[in-house]
């Protein structure tokens, strides 16, 4: 959960500072050149990460075989990567849309290339979250640091882009370094054959969801300009501090539950998965309630003023915190483990069809609120095929009394936040006062009144680690 939160944390350090310096259109150009490198990045990578973590997982036991499938992996990545790099170099070059800040989209060809050495999948596969919590809050401390030194006016949005593709870059050398701790690498084709059709399945399952994200910002920027851009990345960047949380928890046990699954243990397998269902459930409830009510505020804290056209995408986008929680359960966790790569891709091409209609049909009327609500609905169709599939796959408790008791026992919290927000005059006040005692309302529930065994379990975890 460290590793993830801080993915969002340390961006939301100078996240402030920047859309305070660049503005809303500078910030929009940089979001729009990393938006169409994150784009090259999606093709030259397809399913790699999820691919590798689980073959990682399932021969991190066996040393010769965990280095043949490495060598296999990173083989097939390069070569996509050099494809990739020539499609984008050739469109940066013929496409005038990009010419106007083209030094920027060659700098941002270094990121692909580096993005090969990056082999995070192996050490999520070996599950040493240790080095890779450690090594990623020291770089993104120096992250920081270089966005203070280097941003300092208007003109600096080129600085801020180069920073921000430096931090991938020492990621991935770091990271190719304490790899031979695991794995010895050598070019080899001949073992591709069975990597082939998982990695390009879940790719393109990759690129579907990218509606979701990099063709979003793309399109939104084509067809309403930069400031519509910023506005909406603020509303999505805040959305991710929130649902880092909840992938934090479905990361760590993606290579667990592999595991359990190719020793045979099912029932553990059913067990986990209806935990995660549950915790959930537990985590994501409040902070959709919380962070709807007191949107303005904390837009107005995070971005300062000027950004008010971004509290109702926030809103609308904060509802995925649940969906999206869930949805990545019974993908991951559940379809993965069981190699139902042509049901994942079915619940993907369908949910996406319905986002680029939205996307097509409204963005360039109603600009960010389109934007966000192509990214929030289809979630709800995803969600109900993924629950078909894995119920399909193996049968597990849906806790679905659960989910409906934690909303119930959310809702005082509305009427905490509009309390204090009639009350109080200041944001930060409201802020405070509301979030402070929405989180004190929502634990004492839990503990003295539902008495839920797990979530009083871990609150006694956490009070016995603490002591």
């Amino acid at each position: 959960m460290l590793l993830t939160m801080s993915g969002y944390i340390f961006p939301l350090l100078t996240f402030p500072y920047v859309t305070r310096v660049l503005g809303a259109g500078n910030l929009g150009v940089v979001d729009y050149a990393l938006g169409i490198v994150d784009y090259a990045v999606l093709f030259s990578t397809l399913g790699m990460g999820m691919v590798g973590i689980r073959y990682m997982s399932q021969c991190s036991d066996n040393p010769k075989r965990r280095n043949e499938v490495f060598s296999s992996l990173v083989t097939l990545h390069a070569l996509l990567s050099m494809l990739a790099l020539a499609v984008y170099l050739a469109c940066v070059w013929q496409i005038p849309s990009l010419a106007e800040h083209r030094e920027l989209y060659y700098v941002g060809a270094a990121k692909i290339l580096f993005n090969v050495m990056l082999v995070e999948w192996l050490f999520q596969g070996m599950q040493d979250f240790r080095y890779i919590t450690l090594r990623t809050m020291l770089i993104r401390a120096l992250y920081v640091i270089g966005v203070f030194v280097f941003v300092r006016s208007r003109d600096d949005y080129a600085a801020y882009f180069y920073v921000t593709i430096a931090q991938v870059a020492v990621n991935a050398l770091v990271n190719w370094r304490y790899a031979q701790r695991y794995v010895h690498f050598r070019f080899r084709l001949c073992g591709m054959r069975e990597l082939v059709f998982p990695v390009f399945s879940m790719g393109i399952n990759m690129i579907l969801l990218s509606f979701y994200t990099t063709f979003n910002v793309i399109y939104l920027g084509s067809a309403c300009g930069s400031e519509a851009v910023g506005y909406y990345t603020t509303a999505t960047k805040l959305y991710g501090i929130f649902i880092s949380v909840i992938s934090a928890y479905n990361g760590v046990f993606i290579p667990h539950l592999n595991d359990l699954y190719a020793r045979g243990e099912l029932q553990q397998f059913r067990e986990t998965v209806t935990k995660s269902i549950h915790l959930v459930s537990l985590a994501a409830l409040p902070i959709i309630t919380i962070g709807t009510c007191l949107a303005p505020q904390i837009i107005r804290l995070v971005a300062g003023e000027g950004f008010e056209r971004s509290v109702l995408p926030f809103q609308i986008i904060l509802m995925q915190v649940l969906l999206v929680g869930v949805a990545q359960i019974l993908e991951n966790q559940v379809l993965l483990a069981f190699k139902k790569f042509r049901e994942i891709l079915i619940c993907t091409a369908t949910t996406t069809a319905l986002a680029a209609l939205i996307i097509i049909l409204y963005v360039p009327t109603h600009a960010e609120v389109a934007a966000a609500c192509a990214v929030a609905m289809p979630h709800v169709f995803e969600l109900v095929m993924l629950y078909y599939f894995a119920r399909k796959a193996i049968h597990f408790d849906s806790s679905y009394k659960t989910i409906l008791r934690n909303a119930l026992v959310c809702l005082p919290i509305v009427g905490i936040c509009i309390f204090s927000n009639y009350y109080f005059d200041h944001f930060l006040a409201v802020l405070f006062i509301a979030g402070t005692f929405s989180v004190l309302y929502y634990a004492a529930m839990q503990l003295w009144t539902v008495k839920d065994e797990e979530t009083v379990g871990i609150i006694r975890r956490i009070i016995k680690r603490n002591h």
